[in-house]
């Protein structure tokens, strides 16, 4: 499968060449830059040397919430379609940036395969503009301003004066049902030629997105859902955007305590990576996810030997139903044992739960330190297996989530002693059945064998049947205990 990728961007003309590189010679690239952005030759020359751009536009005078926007999306549509033949095509920013090989890449859109990635929602919604059609319905001039922030002043201004004296456009009458999200996305080139077809055919609806507000954000949702009737239209564009004003910018600029929601989610691209304050966060990202050849291995004592975050997944069902039982069972500290890089301590602590975690291996420290809050211990390297592995006083409750297959056989009666030592009232467990497939040494341990160590060591099956985390499926058992 074959993929364009069109970038529209308007400076940093050095992050534009980093985000390019990485998509080497496997793709196609198109890229647009905002006519107000002063391209030196040097720098044209420059982006047009890369062997996988197919060309360089400065077509567009492209000003945010105005229709300029829209008309440079579907122009570069336009040109990927004439120029190439690519199955998927992907909007970017130039501060959007991937978060996974691409490789992975590959083989994550062969998933979605005939798959458009879309993330929208109906209009209307209480998410947007109060539940109205306000953006639809008022003159929103943004075209006219080149600066931002004026732009924003007079703009309201004037939204103020149409709904003093009721000026009201009625709604477009070309569908019924209208959607709206993210401008970014990532379809198949049938959907793209249905896109262009329909603008060609039907124009009205297109001409009618002048001095709408953003209208990229309602045009291609609209049109898509509608025409393919949501068929093959997922929910998600799969990138990363906090929709939040942080680090001077609604979205944020991402730094590195945004690390932490790139890793509980899947997601292809991230944004914004703003230089030259997103640089530690992308130097993280190129290190460990984008270029990441970290390898691991298995120590002795069944700890992995891993300086990374790619391998270690994040289940949120798992970390969901462990969040509910915390919270009606009154659980004031939580220890996670073999915590690998410290994720779901991390998001513990985000939630107001005091939260602890240990691991095996010798990395846990450093890739800790990059996702817990700034002031806050980190996760630490202990044995679970080591004697010297004490408590100061028994956690409220402890979980250990697929560290259990990973123990020497002759050591799991010890690893049990110990692990019921650190708690002082209850115990989750998930381990592998043997149903599960695993490139990495495994061993698999019985249900009547785990319980049996448990009760010996004075914990028994949690016997509320509300609460308890007790089941078996893709490949896990899970089950909770409770001392005696």
């Amino acid at each position: 499968m074959k993929h364009a990728i069109m970038i529209m961007a308007h400076k940093d003309i050095d992050q534009v060449c980093h985000l390019i590189d990485y998509f080497q010679d496997s793709c196609y690239l198109f890229v647009h830059l905002d006519k107000k952005f002063k391209l030196s030759k040097d720098e044209r020359i420059r982006l047009e040397s890369c062997r996988q751009v197919i060309k360089v536009y400065q077509k567009y005078d492209v000003r945010w919430g105005g229709f300029n926007m829209l008309r440079c999306e579907l122009f570069l549509l336009n040109e990927v379609l004439k120029l190439c033949d690519a199955d998927y095509l992907h909007l970017i920013s130039g501060q959007d940036y991937p978060i996974m090989p691409l490789g992975d890449f590959f083989q994550f859109f062969e998933q979605y395969k005939g798959k458009d990635c879309l993330r929208y929602i109906h209009l209307p919604h209480i998410g947007w503009e109060g539940n109205t059609f306000s953006r639809l319905q008022y003159y929103y001039p943004y075209d006219w301003y080149s600066n931002r922030n004026r732009a924003r002043y007079n703009v309201g201004r004037f939204l103020s004066l149409q709904k003093r004296y009721n000026i009201k456009r009625s709604l477009p009458k070309q569908f019924d049902h209208f959607y709206g999200g993210s401008q970014w996305f990532s379809i198949t080139r049938e959907t793209a030629k249905m896109v262009l077809s329909y603008t060609h055919n039907h124009p009205s609806f297109y001409r009618r997105m002048w001095m709408t507000f953003a209208p990229e954000e309602t045009y291609i949702a609209t049109v898509v859902v509608n025409l393919k009737n949501g068929k093959d239209v997922l929910f998600t564009n799969f990138r990363y955007v906090r929709m939040k004003n942080e680090n001077g910018n609604c979205p944020a600029n991402l730094g590195k305590e945004h690390l932490v929601h790139l890793l509980k989610n899947k997601y292809v691209f991230a944004r914004k990576i703003e230089l030259p304050f997103s640089s530690d966060v992308r130097d993280v990202l190129d290190q460990y996810f984008v270029y990441d050849n970290h390898s691991l291995s298995i120590l002795e004592n069944g700890g992995w030997n891993y300086d990374g975050y790619r391998l270690y997944s994040f289940d949120r069902i798992y970390f969901e139903s462990l969040i509910r039982i915390l919270q009606i069972l009154d659980v004031d500290s939580v220890l996670d044992v073999g915590c690998g890089a410290g994720l779901d301590v991390a998001l513990l602590r985000e939630r107001g739960i005091a939260a602890s975690g240990f691991d095996a291996n010798p990395y846990t420290e450093s890739l800790s330190k990059r996702i817990v809050a700034d002031g806050q211990n980190v996760c630490v390297q202990a044995d679970l297996l080591d004697d010297d592995t004490e408590a100061e006083s028994p956690f409220d409750l402890v979980t250990c989530k697929d560290v259990i297959p990973y123990i020497p056989t002759n050591k799991i009666a010890k690893a049990i002693e110990r692990l019921t030592r650190l708690s002082g009232k209850y115990i989750v467990l998930r381990w592998y059945d043997n149903d599960y497939t695993s490139e990495l040494p495994i061993n698999f341990f019985s249900t009547d064998e785990i319980v049996s160590l448990m009760e010996r060591n004075g914990f028994r099956k949690f016997s509320n049947k509300h609460l308890e985390m007790t089941g078996k499926g893709s490949g896990h058992v899970c089950m909770m205990f409770e001392i005696r």
